[in-house]
Formats: C-alpha cells, structure tokens, sequence
C-alpha cells in the first residue's frame, strides 16, 4: 500500500520487481487530483500481464481515444479505480476514510497468508534546504506550527494499528539537519517509527539498506545515492526501511557500484524538439536559431572564448540540421533503445513506435539566448556559469533577485552529456532555468519524458493533466529503479 504516492514511482518499481515472486500494489492513496488520475490509469495497465495490455490504452495515452478502456475491459478499469483513492490526510473524516481501505485490503492479505508493506514519501517542503529557507523568509514562522513536519505521523497510525510486514519511508536528506522546537527531529521520528504505538505497538528493526562501513549507524548512513546505484541522475534522499522484528532473515543492503549512466545514456536518442516563443510564432526555426546563436557568439566573444567557440559549433550545425518541431503528445519515431541493460527491461516497451510526453514549453526569446549560452557554457568548462563574472552582463535577466550584490548564481543551470543529471525535482514544473537541455541549438529546457527518463519512469508510463501538473508529478516522485531495488531488499526479507 501506497501513501503520499504522488503519481506511484514507488510503488512501480515493486510492481515491476520479478525476483522469484513479486509485488501488486493493492492501494494508493494521493492528495492531488492530476497525480490520482495518473495512478487510476497506471493501474489500469497493471491490470494486465507484463505485454498484454490492451490497444486501447496505446490509443488513449497517444491522444486517439477518450478513454483507455474499451467494453471488454470496463470491469478492469472499475476494478483499478478501487484501487486508488483521493484523500487529504490530516483531515478526519479522510483519515477514517483510508483507515478503511487499508484495514480491507489487510484483511484480504491476512486471508491469502500473504504480507503486505507500506511505502511512500510524505510531502518533503518542510524539511528540504530551500524550502526551510523560504520558511525563514515568513514572518513569525515557527517549525512546530507547521503541520508539514509532523505528516509521517500517519505512518506511526498505520504501522501501529496495522502492522505491516515492512515499511518503506522516504524523503529529503534534509531530514536528517531539520529542528523542531530545538531539537533534531530525525532521531524522534526514528525511535517513533522503531516503536509505533509505543509499548503495546508492534516493533520494527530499521537499517540501512546501503552497504555502510561496520559501524553503529548514524543519520548519514540513511542516504542513498541514486547515481551509484545506476541512475542517471544526482538523487539523494534518506530511506527507512523497518521490518517487524519476528522476522527472522537479516537485511543484504544494496551495494554501491553500478556502472555510471550519463544524461546521454537515457536522453540522446530521443527526437530533437525545439522551444516555442512566448507570445509569438516562429515561422523558421532554422533561421530564428541561427540568429540567436550568432548573437550569443558576440556576446560570448568578450567574455569567454570556450563558450564561444562552441556556440559557433551550434550555430553551424542548426543551419545544416534543418527545421525542429516542438514536440508532441505522442511523436513517431524510431525506437530510443540506448539504454543501459540494467533498466532496459524496466523502461523500455517493445509494443511502442515513438515517444510520449516529449512536448516542450514556451519561452521568453531573452531567456532562449541565456539558455543557448548556458548550455554551451557548461560543454565548455563542464559546469554551468556562476556570478557575475562569468554571465555576460548583458544576459543578466530583470529579477529582483539579480543585483550586484547578489547574482543567484545558480538560476541557469544547464544538464551536461556525460554525467548523470542533477535533482529532478518538482521546479521543474515552474521555469525550467535549473533544467536546461545541454543541446546549445534546442534552447530549451527538458520535456516531460526527457525528465521521466532521468527519473527512470517506463516509456509507456502516462502522467496525466496539464503540462504543469505533469512536470510537478516527475519531480516530486520516487524513482523506480530506486524502488525495484529496494523491492528486491523486502522481497528477500520477506520471503
């Protein structure tokens, strides 16, 4: 069962675990509407064997149909909607809502002698570093009035009335530095967790399920660095894993040392798209890109050399390369099949002809130049400019953040080719500047699917809703690679 479940990577990672046995998520439950749709039509197409979904789901996530069931599968998709429930919790009469759910779906698991775990990620913006630093910002802001720093008290509720077999929490490093009242906060959710319920409650052994030096373990020990374990992004995040203490077996923590995935491993292959202009039409993308790149190759000339020649470069290859589109819904094309063996099998989906989600927003024509430098910046010194002296004075954009003083120097943030990405994170859903696409001649940030990948999401997957809410899910999910793994660790527990 699925808490906080955003749009589900946690939950489809142990669905697609097939270690000798597997997982079938049983609930999800999600307070943001766009993200309960996409979970509805996710377990729709888990409803069926893996390569046995039905044409109608193809259609419908490629814009064809209206609905991706058909008569003959209504009752599966009747069935799926069961399986996922929109609720706010904190609110009373939703937690008794779910309390419901949950203590129905523990029934039936109880029935077939099958154990069941609890997974998910309450929301994160109270803990994280920048959202503790916007916090500070409010006048008269106090960390215990804020109910955000006390959401994974549901998990306590539901461990202690329940008692799962094993429990999955996840969330920001910040976690671990995050006060409350003056005190570390991690240590109190740590030893509530261990002991939910207090005396009369079940008791949960929690380890580390990356392999640490033979130590008595400290809060560090407790992040996992997705980019060692094969991801193709910089993702760090604190994970608890508990399982009752009756069960016998001993954790076999995952080992760090996957071979590198680079952004290119899992972004390369995919169609080249290009920016729209906000407010206006570009009739010849060709000819507006050329332009644009020749102006930046000025502007570049006087203040970085590397950055201009590579500019250059970029600006020779858009005039050969043709006319770009700006994606779409769903875009034929030759299959991407570059990437890595190890989640080539998670990822990949030999029934699809083109790519979904690869859509890109609009722009400011001012913020297209910065984007074009920028990312020929940072193929140039391998990271993205910084300061002052190093962004061209007359690409400073007018923000109120920007002055002399204080240059926000990591507004433009360019992904490089050949190291993983950094964090894909929910901002991704506002400007895109920390998400520039590392192609100088596209000037734009990444797509949907681009940052899907990144986060390891199967090309079949389908978020639902605006564009906004559709980057707002990616960001804030767990990926599945991280949760196959981890499946793979509860499996071996458990089984």
């Amino acid at each position: 069962m699925d808490i906080f479940a955003g749009a589900g990577g946690l939950g489809e990672g142990f669905e697609a675990y097939r270690g000798g046995g597997r997982f079938h998520v049983a609930l999800s439950a999600e307070m943001d509407r766009h993200a309960v749709q996409t979970l509805r039509t996710r377990a729709f197409f888990r409803s069926f064997p893996s390569g046995e979904a039905p044409a109608s789901y193809y259609d419908y996530v490629q814009g064809a149909r209206a609905a991706p069931w058909c008569g003959k599968t209504e009752h599966l998709w009747k069935a799926a909607d069961q399986r996922v429930c929109q609720v706010e919790l904190g609110r009373p009469d939703h937690d008794r809502y779910l309390d419901q759910r949950i203590e129905h779906v523990a029934r039936q698991a109880a029935r077939q002698g099958q154990p069941w775990v609890l997974v998910g990620g309450p929301p994160c913006q109270a803990f994280s570093l920048v959202g503790r630093a916007r916090n500070r910002g409010i006048a008269g802001y106090l960390p215990e009035t804020d109910g955000r720093h006390f959401l994974y008290q549901h998990y306590l509720h539901i461990l202690a009335r329940h008692r799962p077999a094993a429990f999955v929490l996840e969330n920001v490093k910040g976690i671990l530095s995050s006060r409350v009242g003056g005190a570390h906060i991690f240590r109190e959710i740590f030893e509530q967790l261990e002991r939910p319920g207090g005396a009369d409650g079940p008791r949960y052994r929690i380890e580390p399920i990356v392999q640490r030096p033979n130590h008595a373990w400290q809060p560090s020990d407790f992040i996992v660095r997705s980019e060692l374990l094969g991801m193709p992004q910089k993702r760090h995040r604190v994970i608890l894993l508990g399982v009752l203490e009756d069960v016998g077996k001993s954790l076999v923590p995952l080992e760090e040392g996957l071979p590198d995935v680079a952004l290119r491993d899992v972004v390369a292959a995919l169609p080249k798209v290009r920016s729209s202009l906000t407010g206006d039409i570009i009739s010849s993308w060709r000819d507006f890109s050329v332009r644009s790149l020749d102006e930046c190759v000025s502007i570049a000339e006087k203040v970085d050399s590397g950055t201009a020649a590579c500019l250059r470069e970029s600006a020779a290859a858009a005039w050969t390369g043709g006319e770009l589109t700006t994606g779409a819904r769903w875009l034929p094309c030759a299959k991407a099949t570059n990437l890595p063996a190890h989640l080539r099998q998670l990822m990949e989906d030999p029934r699809m002809d083109g790519i979904l989600q690869h859509e890109t927003r609009a722009h400011m024509a001012s913020d297209l130049l910065r984007y074009a430098y920028v990312s020929a910046f940072a193929a140039a010194h391998d990271r993205s400019p910084r300061g002052a002296l190093e962004f061209p004075e007359r690409l400073y954009p007018n923000h109120k953040n920007w002055s002399a003083s204080n240059h926000f120097i990591d507004r433009f943030k360019a992904q490089r080719w050949n190291a993983p990405s950094s964090t894909i994170t929910s901002h991704l859903a506002k400007d895109g500047h920390y998400f520039i696409h590392p192609d100088p001649s596209q000037m734009r940030s990444l797509t949907v699917r681009e940052a899907a990948r990144l986060q390891t999401f199967p090309d079949n997957f389908f978020f639902e809703g605006p564009g906004g809410a559709q980057r707002r899910q990616v960001g804030n999910a767990v990926p599945p690679w991280l949760g196959h793994q981890i499946a793979g660790i509860v499996h071996r527990l458990l089984n």
